[in-house]
């Protein structure tokens, strides 16, 4: 088994916990509406289209957002599944992301009857910390995938964990307050929708966090193996001395074509294939090394070796071909060949 260190895709990042600058703004916000007797609308007489527009409006920006909030629900459920191409699972947070930002630009634009402008500020922050809790995820699930040591990104995941905890805290307190309004002027058929990111508190805890990213990594395969090698030009093989000889036509040089295959369920870069070349009489190899960039989960690659020129007149040429075990691969029988030929 060989061992390295894997670079993180994405640096680490130093973040505060946002929790104390929120409290103080929900705390600040009350004791505004309290102080102005404003209590966020309650019982205040508002025209009604415009507040019935309103609460349609939001109503809508909310179930949107609850459709991403179920599908980043439904992708955290099948990570164990999807983190064997990083680069599929990185795409699919990115287009959340991407949705979330645009929610986040729609309430921003909306403007609120004069009595909820503190509740809408209250709504404008739910939509900002789910965007920026889907922001920050993303490099942390797939840094905290690749990485040897799960602590530091522990920590993190639950950091961005305990903002959609807060998001919905903050939804709450919008909603009530502009149910409070729509009851006041007898608008009680326009109810807001439940929006829930996250169900508890303790889901967002370090402990659970990491006792999550234990499991995920437990999943956690890798595998190389080298597959069927041909000759240019082909040849028959026959059995000489209790050893399967392949017998090549006289030609000056050959090419040589092996497959290479991940039977993991993790993708792999920078697989090295080296081949190393010798003879009876000439046992100084002459060696040729290819890099595969990246090998997906299943995925199966040709490596061909060309220019290579073997001792002729029917002499036992030996071709050693093999594939580098990678990082936490732990059976490496199959990573390897011995090949044996001969020329005219």
């Amino acid at each position: 088994m060989y061992a390295q260190t894997r670079t993180p895709r994405f640096s680490r990042r130093r973040r505060k916990s946002p929790a104390p600058a929120i409290i103080i703004a929900v705390v600040v916000l009350l004791l505004g509406c309290w102080l102005f007797n404003l209590t966020c609308g309650r019982g205040k007489k508002e025209d009604a289209s415009s507040l019935s527009e309103y609460a349609n409006r939001i109503k809508a920006l909310v179930e949107a957002s609850n459709g991403i909030g179920q599908s980043f629900a439904s992708l955290r459920a099948t990570l164990a599944e999807l983190i064997g191409d990083t680069g599929n699972l990185g795409a699919r947070l990115e287009e959340l992301e991407g949705q979330a930002l645009d929610l986040l630009g729609q309430v921003k634009a909306v403007v609120p009857p004069r009595s909820l402008e503190n509740a809408h500020y209250a709504l404008v922050i739910c939509f900002e910390q789910r965007y920026r809790a889907l922001k920050n995820y993303r490099p942390d699930i797939i840094n905290a995938i690749s990485a040897l040591e799960i602590d530091v990104y522990a920590e993190s995941i639950s950091q961005d964990m305990l903002e959609l905890v807060y998001s919905d805290g903050n939804y709450l307190f919008f909603r009530r307050a502009l149910e409070d309004l729509l009851a006041a002027n007898n608008l009680q058929d326009l109810d807001l929708p439940d929006s829930r990111w996250l169900e508890d508190w303790e889901s967002a805890s370090v402990e659970r966090v990491r006792s999550f990213l234990q499991a995920l990594k437990g999943t956690e395969v890798h595998g190389l193996a080298l597959g069927k090698v041909t000759f240019d030009p082909a040849g028959t093989v026959v059995s000489m001395d209790g050893d399967d000889v392949h017998r090549l036509p006289a030609v000056d040089e050959i090419s040589v074509t092996a497959v290479v295959e991940n039977q993991g369920n993790r993708p792999e870069n920078g697989v090295t294939v080296t081949l190393s070349l010798y003879s009876k009489i000439d046992t100084t190899p002459v060696r040729q090394e290819k890099t595969i960039d990246r090998l997906g989960p299943g995925e199966k690659v040709q490596v061909v070796f060309s220019g290579l020129r073997p001792t002729t007149g029917g002499v036992r040429n030996i071709l050693e071909i093999k594939v580098e075990p990678v990082p936490k691969e732990t059976f490496i029988d199959n990573n390897q060949k011995l090949i044996y030929f001969t020329l005219g």
